[in-house]
């Protein structure tokens, strides 16, 4: 099976940040559309991020990768189960809510929201790194691209 978890990391980032912004939006602007579109986002986003991170142990597996880069590798792991372990608690309580923010928790509720995102954003930078720092993933010795016809 090819590794698709990069082809799938971009999606919870956005949808779960998305979400964190129409949720503060609906809470200021005391919108209910807001919250509903919120709802939906981290509901689409918590489905991705969990099968982000199931491709992703199934990369880890196969990934060559230095010990600086494995170093970076484990970090991104452990973020990126702690931020799983935190969206699953926060979509569980959104259900048991009835898909509203949790009557007179509105603010815990957000503030672990802040927190998870931010989670997301710092294994995403560990993600790259490996990519873009450390070659994780990434193909070596591959013949170099035959120049295009009639160009200088």
């Amino acid at each position: 099976m090819p590794n698709i978890h990069p082809l799938l990391t971009h999606f919870p980032i956005a949808l779960l940040s998305f979400a964190l912004l129409a949720e503060w939006a609906a809470r200021i602007l005391s919108r209910e559309d807001l919250s509903r579109a919120g709802w939906w986002t981290q509901a689409a986003g918590s489905a991705g991020l969990a099968a982000t991170a199931l491709t992703g142990m199934h990369a880890a597996d196969g990934v060559s990768i230095g010990a600086a880069g494995r170093a970076s590798l484990e970090i991104h792991q452990e973020i990126a189960f702690l931020a799983c372990a935190v969206f699953a608690v926060l979509l569980f309580w959104r259900i048991a809510a009835r898909t509203k923010l949790p009557g007179g928790s509105e603010t815990l509720f957000l503030l672990l929201f802040t927190a998870g995102v931010l989670l997301l954003w710092a294994g995403a930078w560990y993600g790259g790194e490996m990519v873009y720092r450390f070659g994780a993933g990434v193909q070596v010795g591959l013949p170099a691209a035959s120049p295009v016809q009639g160009s200088p």
